[in-house]
């Protein structure tokens, strides 16, 4: 049994439904221990809601909950250092992203990314800041990436994408309905789309020709510490390095092109 309730809850974070997130904020708030049928009352749920919170951490009852909730409370903090659970965070979340790794598909990526003309990075929230780094990436290789963060611009994109695009779609709990929506009408326009996600149920995946599953929160993890769009990170890092594995000729070319012109426009295009 894991010694600390509140990383066993955050690592179950991905997992929960609405319900389960509020039984999981009110023992996170560090709030008073209660009997479950007070604790139901309280946060407004049924007493079956919070045992099936306690199944889905792996524990057998609310009592063994409440058991490992008074240790957690009684640890000293201080006692373990915070570079110890951070790097351990990490090491949980590199593994998992290295089981995960699919050659085929990640080649997939980055075929799709050299052979179409404009490649649209769809991601909300945090994800939007993983679609910063692949544009800032991948420009510099003389692809053209535009990045759509917000539904607006999501669901205007794809109304006026064309085959000649590719999307490109990151979504760490794949649930959102706006992706969704957009997901379809881009369909209908036989636009291609990868997808990015760690939820291997999704409703989007069917859109996607190809799928890569980034490293999602689970227990054995423990990634209540890091930052959220960092499995999403992982994955694009593996696409960009082996895109420039199979395409050096190609990167090379562009580069001396654009030192060529960069170095003509300082010398004023003068012989």
């Amino acid at each position: 049994m894991q010694e600390n309730l509140f990383l066993l809850i955050e690592s179950h974070r991905m997992d929960f439904t609405a319900v389960e997130q509020v039984i999981a904020d009110y023992f996170v708030s560090k709030k008073p221990i209660l009997r479950i049928e007070e604790l139901a009352k309280t946060v407004a749920v049924s007493p079956s809601s919070i045992t099936r919170f306690c199944k889905k951490l792996n524990l057998n009852n609310y009592k063994e909950l409440i058991f490992l909730y008074n240790l957690s409370l009684e640890d000293n903090e201080e006692s373990v250092p915070v570079s110890s659970s951070v790097t351990a965070s990490y090491h949980a979340l590199a593994t998992q992203s290295d089981t995960n790794f699919a050659e085929d598909v990640i080649e997939h990526f980055c075929k799709a990314i050299y052979s179409k003309k404009t490649i649209n990075f769809w991601g909300m929230g945090f994800n939007s800041f993983a679609g910063g780094d692949f544009q800032f990436k991948f420009s510099r290789l003389g692809k053209f990436v535009r990045v759509a963060s917000d539904q607006h611009t999501i669901l205007m994109t794809a109304h006026f994408a064309d085959p000649s695009d590719l999307i490109i779609i990151s979504t760490l709990r794949g649930e959102d309905e706006t992706l969704y929506e957009a997901a379809k009408i881009a369909q209908q326009k036989g636009v291609e789309m990868l997808l990015i996600t760690a939820n291997k149920e999704a409703e989007i995946i069917p859109f996607a020709t190809e799928t890569l599953f980034a490293a999602s929160l689970l227990a054995e993890d423990t990634l209540g510490n890091i930052s959220p769009q960092i499995p999403i990170l992982i994955e694009l890092d593996m696409i960009y390095r082996q895109y420039q594995n199979m395409y050096q000729s190609t990167i090379r070319q562009w580069v001396m092109s654009e030192q060529i012109l960069t170095d003509k426009f300082k010398g004023g295009f003068s012989e």
